[in-house]
Formats: structure tokens, sequence, C-alpha cells
């Protein structure tokens, strides 16, 4: 009896009923955390799935030097959204090591008591977030910040026009608990080169205009660059204190300098390496 009513199933509507009951597989294990408990998430494209963060990092934004400014207009960005007012995406660009990427890791700290909730999407993923609207409406009580660590995009690829259409939502309604913070080491995220205008395009500077549009989507753009030796030994001793070195500030002065030169640089990362040498 039972194999007469399965044979009795066309094969449409038997695949039909397999693919809603993945479906509603795949949002029982979406849902399977409680999101007042947990602040940051991983997306992964390929499944198209959240994974709970257990260990979210906690950094302290007020130990991030030399960046006051790129500090004060991301925290007022921050605290408008989080109170339901106007607010920009984020793009933070430029030096590597100038704390671009622990100034928005550092907002989860601060911010994911009163309502905030970060979802880091890598490169490879971004054309899949779309599927992740569904669940940030559903949560409308929280404020969610998709995370894009390193966002650039390489000249041959033409991804970055997708990117483009999620961020503006489409013909889907964007979600107005939702927005944007990314970084990368580039102003325009897509390499241009005065070449590309030596193209056979018809018009070759709607070409240059159309890869660097992408970085307009990003209402608030912030530059991080090079600092100063003074900066960079103020960096050096902040992070002594942090880690208990405790050796004559000449000395340790010195030997951060002479870290700097070999490393080929001064910045925040480059301190904080040089600290951890000793």
């Amino acid at each position: 009896m039972n194999s007469k009513k399965t044979q009795d199933i066309s094969p449409e509507l038997f695949l039909a009923l397999l693919k809603r009951l993945q479906q509603i597989t795949e949002n029982e294990e979406a849902e399977s955390f409680d999101i007042s408990e947990i602040v940051a998430f991983l997306w992964n494209g390929a499944h198209r799935r959240l994974y709970p963060i257990q260990r979210p990092v906690a950094i302290d934004i007020d130990n991030l030097l030399n960046i006051e400014e790129q500090k004060k207009k991301v925290l007022a960005n921050t605290t408008n959204f989080i109170k339901g007012r106007a607010a920009n995406n984020v793009l933070l660009w430029g030096e590597k090591g100038t704390g671009k990427s622990s100034l928005i890791k550092g907002l989860l700290k601060k911010f994911s008591p009163v309502g905030l909730r970060m979802i880091q999407v890598f490169n490879q993923d971004i054309n899949t977030i779309h599927y992740m609207y569904d669940f940030i409406y559903r949560h409308s009580y929280y404020r969610f910040i998709i995370f894009i660590d390193d966002l650039s995009f390489e000249k041959e690829r033409s991804d970055y026009k997708a990117l483009k259409t999620i961020m503006d939502g489409g013909l889907q309604e964007f979600p107005e608990n939702l927005l944007f913070y990314a970084t990368s080491n580039r102003r325009h995220l897509i390499p241009t080169k005065f070449s590309d205008s030596e193209s056979d395009l018809v018009r070759p500077s709607d070409d240059i205009e159309e890869k660097i549009s992408l970085s307009d989507r990003f209402g608030l753009r912030l530059g991080f660059y090079r600092i100063d030796e003074d900066s960079y030994l103020k960096i050096v001793q902040m992070y002594a204190s942090k880690y208990k070195i405790t050796i004559p500030q000449e000395r340790l002065q010195r030997l951060a300098i002479e870290w700097s030169i070999q490393a080929g640089g001064r910045n925040g990362r480059i301190a904080e390496q040089f600290i951890k040498s000793l």
C-alpha cells in the first residue's frame, strides 16, 4: 500500500517536496543559535549558512593610537546606525597595519551590548551575500554590519558589478538594519592604470568610472596613512605596557627603530610584532 502511494507521486512533486524539506532543514540549522547570545558570525557562501563565532575578538578601541579622527567618524556613524538614524556604509582604505581591521572589530566590544551583530564575509563569498537578507529582516531588532576585510578585485574580475547590485538591493528591498563595513589597501578597490584609457573602447573613461564607482557605495571613506617615528614609538610604548616589558625607555626606542628599519616600515602591527619579539 505504501509502495503504491509512493508510485502515485510524480517526479516533479517529489523533487519539490525534497527541495522544501531541504529548505526547512537549512533554516532550522541556521536558527540553531540564540542571537541574543551570539554577537558575531561567519558566512559560508557555498553552503548558504551562518556559523556562530563562539569566541569573538575583544579589541579595545581606546588602545588604537594615531587614528583619532578616523575613530571619531566611525564611532559617530555606528552610533547613528545603532540608534536607527541615517548612517553610511564604511570603507577604510590605506596602508597595511595601520588599524583598519582592528577599528572595525573593536566595534563589537563597544556596541554588541546595545544590539550590534557582525557578520564576516570573505571575498569569495561576496556574490552570495543577498541570501542573508531574509535572516537579517527576521531579526529587525538587531543592527547588522557585514564586515569584509581586505576587499579588492583584480582588473580581470567583473564580480564587483554584482557587489554594487547587492549593496543597492536591486529589486529586493535592502534591509534597513544592515550596513557594509570594509577595509582595503586600495582606495578604489579595483586597480586602474593610465594604460586602461588606451583600450579599444569608444569611451574608455566610462570603463574606468564604472570600476571606481563601487567605492561610491561607501558613503564614509577614510584613509589610513604611514605614521612618523614619534607616533610609532608611542604605539611601541603602549604595547610595552600591555605586555609588561620593563627595559629602559632609551634602549626600547633604539631597538624599536632598528626593528622598523629591518621590517621596512612603521605601523601598529610592526610595533606589536617588535614587542612580541622581546
